[in-house]
């Protein structure tokens, strides 16, 4: 598998040039998104029926054979819906040339509706009648999209979520927007996974995206040899576009999820779900995010509530809340969380005393496609074993990376494994000795933390010299507002002693 970019990103960003007049920009990718999810159910499709027809048909009957062909069970076992004939690819595709191909790939997608309606009703962009692009627009990108290869380790690429995630990207750099909507990179979402040993249960993700949490949880139960089915998923998103993005991904491996439309801050869909494990990645230092809204018995909020310039301790209150008794957090978090003071500085605090803070670790710079935010990873648990109690495991993992690219670096299969690893030792009990490493990982007390401020900056604890880049942002604006304010106090003093000068030598100042 690719560890870079989908291999036909380009394909897709040449199209949408080529009809920039006909079309705005940022609409294309609902277009665009519906073409990809039938040509790649097509793929899927005819993968595993020349799987079928390789490996199984030689003990089958030669008068059975057509049947067994057809035989939806022996797709839908592998996670791959059966495609009908007016809905696959090659059907659109020998029709493209026809003036009604609107029409005929708004009734693929209904056909696909009716035959999966709890993974696909009102999930698939279906605008192809009404879209202003005719028939030869039409065309092209179907015979663009008919080159596409998926290729191989396709189920775990989470392909709707870097197909949205690409385009986001060419948006921010077309229309000059802040880039601060993006996906979490499938190394990170792995990690967290492993770290939680995501088995069977119930995972939940209140600001799900396009599920790439969830991609990774079936893939490592896939890979375990576990049944999926035992995975109950649920999972909430503030975007409707992104919010069929998700059920689409769900919707390619088989796979059924409750997952929601809606704002997690003021309209909770799963008020009453204890989930045994919570993954996220929020947006990160959300402002303006609707604290007066709050109601003032909302039980999210035992900690207190944050601060109206900043969601991150919403978030982190938001997952708590939702644990089972038993249940376990990880999370992606900006790295001003982890030491910012005032309101927010007092929760964090309550959170650490009421030892539910088990790991914490940092990240490299650039993890993420579209924004080289810095981050860090937080994990939680409500009871912790007696052997963790009082005790969180830091992990400095900056300056552990591979870059794929300029501007993205990712983990490895071994980095993963030895963070896992030194949280594998920390959860069996092994000597603190044998899991501290200088400048790596450390197991300190919540009294060590308390000496700390209640900063919870992994370099601090493992030996590592806090630098710029550990810095958060908001105490550099805050140091660079102390030094300026200095400089504006040093200028008046020069003034007013120059002003007593001239007033000495009966001079007057205008």
């Amino acid at each position: 598998m690719r560890e870079k970019d989908l291999n036909f990103e380009d394909k897709l960003w040449k199209a949408a040039d080529r009809l920039r007049k006909k079309i705005e920009v940022h609409e294309y990718k609902y277009v665009v998104l519906g073409l990809v999810f039938l040509r790649y159910l097509s793929f899927a499709f005819e993968e595993r029926r020349k799987e079928i027809e390789e490996k199984e048909l030689k003990n089958i009957p030669e008068r059975l054979r057509a049947d067994y062909l057809k035989d939806e069970d022996m797709y839908l076992s592998k996670g791959v819906l059966y495609v009908p004939e007016e809905a696959h690819w090659d059907y659109i595709k020998k029709n493209a040339n026809q003036q009604n191909i609107g029409e005929i790939i708004d009734k693929a997608i209904e056909t696909l509706e009716e035959k999966y309606p709890k993974q696909l009703k009102d999930v698939i962009p279906k605008d192809y009648l009404r879209v202003n692009l005719d028939h030869f627009d039409l065309a092209d990108l179907i015979n663009l999209f008919s080159d596409i290869d998926f290729g191989d380790g396709h189920l775990g690429k989470d392909i709707f979520g870097r197909v949205y995630e690409y385009f986001l990207g060419k948006f921010t750099e077309v229309e000059g927007k802040k880039g601060g909507e993006f996906y979490t990179p499938r190394s990170l979402t792995k990690l967290i996974v492993e770290i939680l040993d995501v088995k069977e249960g119930r995972i939940f993700d209140p600001a799900c995206g396009s599920g790439g949490f969830f991609v990774s949880a079936l893939e490592k139960l896939q890979r375990e040899g576990l049944d999926k089915e035992q995975l109950s998923i649920y999972g909430q998103e503030s975007k409707e576009f992104v919010w069929k993005v998700c059920k689409m991904n769900l919707a390619i491996r088989n796979t059924e999820g409750d997952i929601r439309w809606g704002d997690s801050y003021h309209d909770d869909k799963f008020f009453d779900l204890r989930a045994d494990y919570v993954v996220s990645n929020p947006p990160f230092n959300d402002s303006g995010w609707g604290r007066d809204r709050i109601k003032p018995d909302d039980p999210r909020f035992k900690y207190g509530l944050p601060p109206e310039n900043n969601a991150n301790f919403v978030w982190i209150q938001h997952f708590i809340y939702h644990l089972a008794p038993d249940g376990k957090a990880g999370f992606v978090m900006a790295n001003g969380a982890l030491s910012v003071g005032g309101q927010e500085g007092e929760i964090r605090k309550r959170i650490i005393e009421d030892d539910l803070v088990y790991g914490i670790v940092a990240t490299p710079p650039k993890m993420f496609y579209t924004v080289s935010l810095p981050a860090s990873l937080w994990f939680l648990r409500k009871s912790k074993p007696d052997h963790m109690k009082g005790k969180v495991l830091f992990i400095y993992a900056k300056k552990m990376f591979k870059p794929i690219s300029r501007r993205q670096n990712i983990f490895t299969e071994e980095h993963i494994a030895k963070i896992v690893e030194k949280f594998r030792m920390f959860e069996r009990g092994e000597p603190e000795e044998k899991i501290n490493e200088l400048g790596f990982a450390k197991v300190a007390s919540i009294e060590d933390i308390a000496k700390n401020g209640y900063v919870l900056t992994p370099g601090r604890y493992v030996g590592i010299k806090q630098d710029e880049e550990d810095i958060p942002f908001e105490e550099k604006m805050s140091e660079y507002s102390r030094e300026l304010a200095e400089l504006f106090k040093q200028e008046r003093e020069l003034m007013e002693k120059i002003n007593n000068v001239f007033k000495s030598l009966g001079w007057e100042i205008r």
